[in-house]
């Protein structure tokens, strides 16, 4: 009797191992573990320049295959409003190629429109830097593909969108 009780919860639990395997590779989440639907920008280049080896790109399909955070902040201004960001942080990026954020004096993020924003300093040992490709569940506004930055704590000026090169300098 014990016997057959082992067996058949072994059986049972192999079925619902393999029911939630099936459910795993059937669901489109990224390691973000987010339901946005980002093919519409996905593919959309984002150069990278200044880490040994020259410059390439990354896109934000990459991004969002790694390990991410969701975070929520609300900017001083009603212009900057409530951002809803999903994405890898800026230390998670890094780390794929041996460094920290704090290695760099300086690291500079360049809009489409040519806005840019440095971080150095406590930004770039103290702060938790956001490096968006989904508002949250939903994806990016078209205004601000293929990448969105969110520093939490910071002022709202530092958040900026429409990221298109990410230039580092030791």
């Amino acid at each position: 009797m014990v016997t057959g009780m082992i067996s058949g919860s072994k059986k049972a639990r192999s079925v619902f191992l393999s029911l939630l395997l099936a459910l795993a590779l059937a669901l489109p989440l990224g390691a973000c573990g987010a339901t946005a639907d980002i093919s519409a920008y996905e593919n959309d280049a984002i150069v990278i320049s200044g880490l040994p080896g020259g410059e390439f790109t990354v896109t934000p399909k990459e991004l969002y295959a790694l390990d991410c955070v969701s975070r929520t902040a609300t900017g001083a201004t009603a212009k900057a409003g409530t951002v809803n960001a999903t994405g890898p942080l800026l230390t998670t990026f890094l780390a794929q190629y041996g460094y920290k954020p704090s290695d760099f004096s300086k690291i500079r993020f360049i809009a489409s429109d040519g806005y840019r924003t440095v971080l150095r300093d406590d930004y770039l040992k103290d702060y938790e830097v956001v490096m968006a490709v989904t508002s949250g569940k939903e994806p990016l506004p078209e205004a601000y593909r293929p990448l969105r930055l969110l520093i939490p704590e910071a002022e709202s000026g530092m958040w900026i969108y429409a990221v298109i090169r990410i230039e580092f300098e030791f």
